[in-house]
């Protein structure tokens, strides 16, 4: 028989580790984002040797669950890092937290989804708008961050929005490595008072109205946006525009 009294007892003591789940997925979301930029760079302009160490990276990562990502480093890298002062006769004991765990792990499986983001979104913006840029005397550092990344975002918002939602949910993953989000909450409550519906339910719950809130957050975010708060530099835009115009008249 369902006891709303469990449900609502679940409801609380899962809400007790929101904030840090949300944060968490922040940092990881920012840190893919900021790998996964300089990814997207270095495959755009096609830099040597690099390019092609960037493509198997992305390769291996995204062919690769995440859960071998996470065993790899919690339980595998530790001990490869233990033997190696053993061959060297200075004993030594190395263990990495879970949570630092799942932000390195999953900030580097991010950035290999999200550099393919970034470089789509790169990819979109009109190639003359580069020429003119440089027509004008804007460096190539210039061009990208004052013409092309806020225009890129435009395009690569919504997608940061699905990762984030999709971070928050893959931290599940933590809970078999000792990190305690909200479905690993739910299980733990479910195991004490044997409420595994309720705890179920109140998980499925909790996470719904976050993907609701989040959801409007982001879509006012994307309006604002829309807007022109992130758009292109205002010193620039009208001799990029007026260049741009002349080198098309050629």
């Amino acid at each position: 028989m369902f006891k709303w009294n469990l449900l609502f007892e679940d409801l609380f003591s899962i809400a007790t580790v929101i904030p840090g789940t949300l944060s968490m997925s922040l940092v990881i979301l920012l840190s893919g984002i900021i790998i996964g930029g300089i990814l997207a760079v270095i495959r755009l302009f096609k830099v040597p040797v690099f390019d092609k160490l960037v493509r198997a990276f992305v390769s291996y990562v995204r062919g690769i669950p995440l859960i071998i990502h996470l065993y790899i480093a919690y339980y595998t890298l530790p001990k490869l890092l233990n033997d190696l002062p053993n061959v060297l006769e200075r004993p030594s004991e190395l263990s990495i937290s879970p949570v630092w765990t799942i932000i390195i792990s999953y900030s580097l499986y991010t950035s290999a989804t999200q550099s393919e983001n970034i470089r789509a979104s790169l990819l979109s913006v009109e190639p003359g708008q580069y020429e003119a840029a440089y027509s004008i005397g804007l460096t190539r550092f210039q061009t990208m961050m004052r013409i092309v990344f806020p225009q890129a975002l435009r395009v690569a918002i919504p997608a940061f929005f699905n990762m984030y939602l999709g971070i928050i949910k893959g931290m599940s993953l933590g809970f078999t490595i000792g990190l305690v989000d909200m479905l690993a909450q739910a299980k733990l409550s479910s195991a004490v008072n044997f409420g595994y519906l309720e705890s179920y339910t109140a998980a499925g719950i909790l996470y719904w109205a976050l993907c609701c809130v989040l959801t409007l957050l982001f879509s006012k975010l994307e309006a604002r946006h829309s807007e022109g708060i992130f758009t292109t530099n205002k010193k620039w835009e009208r001799k990029l525009w007026i260049k741009s115009i002349e080198l098309k008249q050629r």
